[in-house]
């Protein structure tokens, strides 16, 4: 894995535990922002790089700062 795959993907990881942390399913967190589920679980997983807007929308809809996505 590359230095940047391992970078989304540890995004990701932290997006996806810090949503379940707070009861949050994809489809709850995609219905706030507008997106589709496909492309959440793609951030989630890693396989897609997300935008600072986007970062921004998804923490505001789980009730978390965006740096906490940074965080280890």
């Amino acid at each position: 894995m590359t230095e940047e795959n391992t970078f989304l993907y540890s995004i990701g990881r932290n997006i996806a535990k810090l949503r379940r942390k707070k009861g949050l399913s994809q489809l709850d967190v995609c219905a706030e922002i507008k997106m589709e589920k496909p492309n959440l679980s793609s951030i989630e997983n890693g396989r897609q790089n997300v935008t600072s807007l986007t970062l921004l929308k998804i923490a505001k809809a789980i009730g978390v700062e965006v740096k906490e996505f940074f965080e280890i």
